[in-house]
C-alpha cells in the first residue's frame, strides 16, 4: 500500500508498504494495543481543548502586551515545524510533543483572534463556528462517500497545499526581511484577488481534512500501534488550526 498524504504530520503512516507497519514496522496483534477511532477522537479533543485554553490566555494577555504578538507568531511557526519534523521521526513521542505544539498554536491563534476581534467585533466566534461546521461537514462527506480520497484527489490537494505553503513562506520572508507586504494578504481594504485567494486557501484547508480522515481510518483498519492515536490527533489538530486561521482571515477581508 503506497498512499501519500500532503500533511507532513501523517507521513509516519506511510513509511512502509503496509500502512499498519507504519514507523514501527510492527503490526499490533493485541487489539487493546491498536489504534482506534474513539481513541483518536478523544485525543484530538484533548489537543483542541489545549489550543482553546492557550488561545484564551493569549486573548487576555496580548491587549496589554501588544509587542508580544510577533514573538507568539514565530514561536507557533517554529513549534509547528519542529513538532512535525520530530514526530515524523519519533511518532511514539506524540503524546508528549503534540500538547506542546497545541500550546504554542493556541498562543498564536489567540493573538490573531484578539487582534482581528478589535477591528471586527464578533469575528472570532463566527470563525470558530464556521470552522466547526466545516469539520463536521467534511467528516459527514467522507463517511458517506460523497467525497472520496482518490489518488487524483490527493495529488491535487497535495500540490495546492504545497503551493500555499511556499507562498506563505515567501510572504513572511518578504515582510520581515525586505519590508514588502503583498496586497493579497491585507485584511483591510482587501482586493478582489486577495478575497479569491483566501477562498481558495480556505477550501484547500477544508479538503485537507479528507486526506487526514482517510489516513487515520487506514491506520485503524491496518492495526497501527496505539501511540498513533496521538499522532493522528496531532495531524488533525494541525489541519483544524490551519482551517480556523484561513477562515478568520477570509471573514476579515469580507467584512472590510
Amino acid at each position: 500500500m503506497n498512499i501519500k498524504s500532503s500533511n507532513p504530520a501523517l507521513t509516519a503512516f506511510e513509511n512502509s508498504e503496509n500502512l499498519s507497519l507504519g514507523p514501527t514496522d510492527v503490526f499490533m496483534a493485541n487489539e487493546s494495543q491498536r489504534m482506534t477511532m474513539n481513541g483518536t477522537i478523544n485525543k484530538t479533543g484533548i489537543l483542541i481543548t489545549i489550543v482553546m485554553l492557550s488561545a484564551a490566555w493569549s486573548w487576555s494577555y496580548l491587549p496589554s502586551h501588544p509587542g508580544m504578538y510577533i514573538p507568539f507568531f514565530f514561536m507557533a511557526l517554529i513549534a509547528g515545524i519542529v513538532s512535525a519534523i520530530w514526530l515524523m521521526k519519533k511518532p511514539e513521542m506524540s503524546s508528549k510533543v503534540a500538547p506542546v505544539y497545541a500550546v504554542f498554536e493556541g498562543l498564536f491563534l489567540g493573538g490573531l483572534s484578539v487582534f482581528l476581534e478589535s477591528r471586527y467585533p464578533g469575528i472570532a466566534m463566527q470563525a470558530a463556528l464556521a470552522t466547526m461546521a466545516t469539520v463536521i461537514g467534511m467528516l459527514v462527506a467522507f463517511r458517506t462517500g460523497i467525497i472520496q480520497a482518490s489518488p487524483m484527489f490527493k495529488k491535487v490537494i497535495a500540490t495546492c497545499a504545497m503551493g500555499i505553503g511556499i507562498y506563505y513562506l515567501i510572504s513572511i520572508g518578504a515582510h520581515f526581511i525586505f519590508d514588502i507586504n503583498f496586497s493579497a494578504n491585507r485584511t483591510e481594504n482587501a482586493t478582489g484577488f486577495g478575497i479569491a485567494l483566501s477562498v481558495f486557501t480556505t477550501a484547500i484547508a477544508a479538503f485537507f481534512l479528507i486526506l487526514d480522515f482517510d489516513m487515520v481510518e487506514r491506520g485503524i483498519e491496518e492495526g497501527a500501534p496505539k501511540h498513533m492515536e496521538w499522532y493522528g490527533a496531532f495531524a488533525l489538530t494541525v489541519t483544524i488550526c490551519w482551517l480556523y486561521f484561513e477562515m478568520i482571515r477570509l471573514m476579515a477581508k469580507l467584512r472590510d
